[in-house]
Formats: C-alpha cells, structure tokens, sequence
C-alpha cells in the first residue's frame, strides 16, 4: 500500500484499511501498519467517528466502518446499471442450480462481487458449516485466517473482494484482458509472482488461453473459502467484458459432477446479460441457438427452491 502524504490521502488509506480487516482496527494498529504517527492516525479517526463514517468499540478500543461509509456503499451499487438488469438472470440460476450465483468486476487487483443470491443448496451448506464448527467448539483453519472469525458469512456478504490469480471469476476476468493488461498483472501482482516462479508464466497464459477458448473457468478449489466456482464472461456493446458472473458452494455437492451442463447454464446466464448490454454478438437468433443447447442438459441438473438474496 503506497504511503499516504495528506490528510485527506491519509483518512482515504484508513477507511480502506479498516474496510478490509473484520473485528475493525485500533488506533496503534493503524499507525504501525501504515506509517502514520500516532497523534495524526488519532486526529483523522476522531473526525472520521465525529462524521458517522467510522464508530469506536468502547470496550477494545477499535474502529469499524460506520454506517455513513456503508450509504456511500450502498449508493456506488446503486449507480452500477447492469447489476440491475442482471438481477433476474442471478435469481434464476440460484432457483436453477441451488448454487449462489454471484455478479462481479474487476476493481484494480482485485475481484469485487457487486451482487449475490443464494440458493436453498447454497444456504444449507453454509447452515451445515455453521453447525457443525459450534459442536466442534474449534475454529477450522480458514477462521484463523487474518483474524477471520466467520469466513463463511464473510464470503456471503456484497461487496466484498477477492483475489484475481485463484478465483474462477478473477481468472475470466484476468483472461479477457488486453496482453498488456495481462504482462501488467503477471509483474505487479504477488500471488501471479510466485505463481510464475514455480510453474513458469507461460503455464498460466495457456490457462487463461482455455478460459477464452471454452468461454468460462471452472476452480475445482478456491483456496480462500475451499469451494468450488464457475465463471463466465459479460460483454458490453462495445464487445468488452464488464464483468463475469458465477456460480460457487461446497465441493461435496454433486452438481459438481457435471462441469459440462452446469457450464452451459452459466455461459447462458452470462449471454442473457450480454444481450440486455446490448452485446452486438447476442443475436435472437443465436440467442435462441444458444438456449436450445443448454435446455438439452438441464435434465441432469435438479431445479432447488427459490433463491435468497445476500446481506
């Protein structure tokens, strides 16, 4: 994270800093993580909690994201067009696979999910997982993770990030970048770094190769929540992709099974998109070409009950 050098730099960094850390942050642990001198990391918290865009735990002395910062939120979703129109789209294929269906762009280095609507698979799943880590009484390693005290219920929030190089998403995203968006990824992010280092660059160029050959990516195992995922491309009218939608839940389900049908479901969620962008390729004609093929393999995929919108 680049040092900050004003005041109004300076409170930017922080709410970000603190946006991303669960349980919040105290006053010391701000100032040594970014470099800031105690006294002024206390003046920018005070003012950012006096305006409601912060609020201070009494008991431990830390600061959490207020709710002034969540409107602004709230109202950045607000202003992106096609999560609206995709809305239906998600809620289909949640009720269709039982699986979240997920909607996202690429922000920086990072993956962010604008939307998420979770099927009755998905939902039991989780409901599972929660049971079955409060009889244990022992947090799995996942919630040891950067002081994660619920990744499940994390990971089912909007708005939240995820990494690009190890994510379905953040790989179909990665992959229909310009070349030189690409080179970009491979010299600056850490994660493509070592990647790179102990399998060779070209090894995950051809990987993003398939992505675009294929039309979407399947993770058999996203390393930060141990699910499965499968992603495909949205394109604009200009014949960009904006954004990539997904399917994603517990391996043990055995919707897994059939990549090729579920594949074709999602590729069919993000060409219904496509067209409400008015992506030129998004043809009634081929439209309906497209949807005759997917329609031949729903028979092997079980309809679930409606799904439920994340917090």
């Amino acid at each position: 994270m680049a040092l900050a050098t004003n005041s109004l730099e300076r409170a930017l960094v922080i709410l970000q800093l603190i946006g991303k850390t669960a349980g919040g942050l105290t006053n010391l642990e701000i100032s040594l993580e970014l470099k800031i001198a105690r006294s002024t990391c206390s003046y920018i918290l005070s003012r950012l909690e006096r305006e409601g865009y912060l609020v201070r735990d009494k008991a431990s002395g830390k600061y959490r994201i207020g709710l002034k910062t969540l409107i602004l939120g709230r109202g950045a979703l607000r202003e992106v067009g096609f999560r609206v129109v995709s809305e239906p789209t998600l809620y289909r294929l949640a009720t269709e696979t039982g699986l979240a269906a997920n909607l996202a762009v690429l922000e920086g280095d990072r993956v962010l999910v604008l939307d998420r609507i979770e099927g009755f698979a998905f939902v039991k799943a989780a409901i599972e997982q929660s049971q079955k880590s409060q009889a244990s009484g022992t947090p799995s390693p996942l919630q040891e993770v950067k002081g994660r005290h619920d990744p499940t219920k994390e990971y089912r929030e909007v708005s939240f990030e995820l990494p690009v190089g190890t994510t379905a998403l953040g790989r179909v995203l990665l992959a229909y970048l310009a070349a030189e968006g690409i080179q970009d990824f491979l010299r600056h992010d850490s994660w493509a770094r070592k990647y790179s280092k102990s399998n060779g660059a070209q090894e995950l160029l051809s990987e993003l190769s398939k992505v675009r050959e294929q039309g979407y990516c399947m993770m058999h195992f996203e390393p930060h929540n141990e699910s499965c995922s499968l992603a495909a491309p949205i394109f604009d009218a200009s014949d960009t992709v904006k954004a990539a939608v997904s399917v994603s839940c517990k391996r043990h389900l055995p919707i897994w099974n059939d990549e090729h049908a579920l594949s074709e479901m999602v590729k069919e969620a993000a060409w219904e998109i496509s067209s409400k962008l008015h992506y030129p390729k998004a043809s009634d004609s081929s439209q309906k070409a497209h949807s005759g093929k997917v329609g031949r393999n729903r028979g092997s995929l079980i309809p679930m009950d409606p799904g439920t919108r994340a917090s």
